[in-house]
């Protein structure tokens, strides 16, 4: 059985997931893979709409404890925290997730959507995240800056439904739908037929970069994506959603017992420039497929709520996501879920 620690931490633990819909007013060229051309964008228009400083670094910043910026983008841990030293930074409290599509060219008369998951308090800054849309659509992104307008934002329900928040009215709510932890332990598993029960398939669909003694990890055995699956939901629910700290170790016991029966998995490379250190990074990961055999029952709530807050590094990119197979088609009250 999970410690009541680590069922208490995860219990606190709660997100939102929004859609935001684009249209482009000219030629927007991006790359394939488009997380960092989203999220690059996203951080300097964010800055330019909330920082009162104007100054390039937060970390000497008098205002950093008290700014929706560096609430959101370097999430600072306060020197009297009993976890500063060990972390340098708390996980940032939002995802940006690019379509998925290899497209790289949309025209007016295109569409384009991409989604934003917010953990826990991050939601209050709703308002700040759909202006900073707007802004980023007059900035431009892609190659060439292509401008675009943002026409609705929608707040997406773990069963599928959805409501409509912002338009070109401007906001019609400033919250969507909270998806609670226990909504996954609660949901009926499709795991539990006696024909799949022992045995799941997990399709990692963006680039799944995992480390262990401080190097990528060159395989994902079941029990290091457990381990770094429970280690963000831990921190994140205790620094964004006011949960004390949970024991990881307690947590993943078992997951060594898992085994992998099938690597379908394929290292992928792409690159992004960070303005923020005038460099070329390299981001490359794993996806594909990978199959585990064991007695993974008690792991499931947390291998359904990391579809929402992916794994491994570099995630507010939208790069970790991944989708459980044996219950991507699991319908309830007539709808898809998420």
């Amino acid at each position: 059985m999970i410690a009541i620690s680590e069922k208490s931490t995860l219990s606190k633990l709660y997100l939102y997931r929004y859609r935001i819909n684009i249209k482009p007013k000219g030629l927007i060229q991006l790359p394939p893979y488009k997380g960092s051309a989203l999220r690059g964008v996203f951080g300097y228009a964010l800055k330019s709409v909330v920082c009162v400083v104007k100054r390039a670094d937060c970390d000497d910043c008098i205002l950093r404890l008290k700014c929706v910026y560096s609430a959101i983008m370097e999430t600072p841990i306060p020197e009297s925290h009993p976890y500063h030293r060990k972390y340098k930074k708390a996980p940032h409290p939002y995802i940006i997730i690019p379509p998925l599509t290899r497209r790289q060219y949309f025209r007016p008369d295109d569409s384009i959507s991409f989604e934003i998951v917010l953990i826990g308090k991050a939601n209050e800054y709703l308002p700040y995240f759909v202006y900073t849309f707007t802004e980023m659509g007059r900035i431009g992104i892609g190659r060439d800056m292509g401008k675009f307008d943002v026409f609705s934002v929608e707040a997406l329900n773990i069963d599928g439904t959805m409501a409509e928040i912002f338009n070109t009215k401007g906001i019609l709510k400033t919250e969507g739908f909270r998806i609670d932890y226990s909504l996954f332990e609660n949901r009926e598993d499709r795991t539990q037929n006696p024909e799949i029960k022992d045995e799941i398939t997990i399709s990692f669909e963006a680039p799944l970069r995992i480390k262990e003694h401080d190097k990528l990890s060159k395989n994902i055995p079941f029990n290091l994506l457990i381990k770094r699956l429970t280690e963000r939901a831990l921190l994140l629910a205790h620094f964004h959603c006011d949960a004390e700290m949970g024991d990881i170790e307690g947590f993943i016991k078992g997951s060594e017992n898992v085994k992998t029966i099938e690597n379908r998995l394929r290292w992928v490379d792409w690159e992004r420039y960070s303005g923020r250190q005038q460099t070329r990074m390299k981001l490359g990961g794993w996806i594909g497929e990978i199959t585990y055999k064991g007695d993974f029952q008690r792991f499931m709530p947390l291998l359904r709520l990391g579809e929402h807050i992916h794994v491994g590094k570099a995630v507010t990119f939208g790069i970790g996501k991944y989708r459980i197979k044996a219950c991507d088609t699991l319908i309830e009250n007539g709808k898809r879920t998420l």
